[in-house]
């Protein structure tokens, strides 16, 4: 799966982690959030301690903390850098790290997804809390997202999701069983696009 796909979660069990993990999407603490959305500030010395403490590989850098961010960027070069653009004219910074990062929700930036794409055409980009059920084949135009669809179906909704924009609830059924069927559901899902792509990509090829 060439998409990087992470569910974020820090109170994954174990057996959901290895869930997650066995479809080949990356979960905590492989990947960290900041908690800007939860807090409305990022946490700073949380994502140090985490990072000194678990094998992180992808982070989000502390929204609107540039200096911050660029000192975390360089003590820890090995971790891919997600740059959350809340404005354009964070642009300079944003393109320094390893990937620009698109906020899901319009109240968090003052660009549209349209400016997003043509500016940052030549630049690794991450879709920021992706729940755009009604236009995925967004994704194939970014190279990492995360999302909590999976989990917020199952853990708050009750329901299996099938594909998107549709679920059902089904009747006596573990939690953990509906999860884990909304992950290999999710998985096949963005395989469907990727496979629709290709598609298309190979009968343009066949018309030129």
């Amino acid at each position: 799966m060439s998409l990087i796909v992470a569910l974020p979660c820090i109170h994954f069990s174990v057996k959901e982690r290895e869930l997650i993990e066995q479809h080949g999407f990356i979960t905590y603490p492989t990947f960290i959030d900041n908690h800007y959305v939860q807090t409305g500030r990022s946490k700073v010395t949380w994502i140090i301690k985490h990072i000194r403490r678990y094998k992180v590989e992808y982070a989000i850098a502390p929204d609107y903390q540039y200096r911050n961010a660029y000192m975390l960027k360089r003590k820890y070069p090995n971790i891919k850098w997600i740059y959350p653009l809340h404005r354009k004219s964070e642009l300079q910074y944003a393109i320094q790290f390893d990937y620009v990062g698109f906020p899901h929700r319009e109240a968090f930036r003052d660009y549209s997804l349209k400016w997003f794409l043509n500016t940052f055409k030549e630049y690794k980009k991450w879709y920021l809390g992706f729940w755009n059920e009604s236009n995925p084949e967004v994704l194939l135009s970014f190279d990492g997202m995360d999302t909590t669809i999976p989990e917020t179906y199952s853990g708050k909704y009750g329901k299996i999701w099938l594909t998107w924009n549709k679920s059902y609830k089904p009747n006596g059924m573990k939690t953990i069983d509906i999860f884990k069927t909304n992950i290999q559901n999710f998985k096949k899902a963005i395989q469907q696009l990727q496979k629709q792509q290709t598609l298309k990509n190979e009968s343009m090829i066949k018309l030129i």
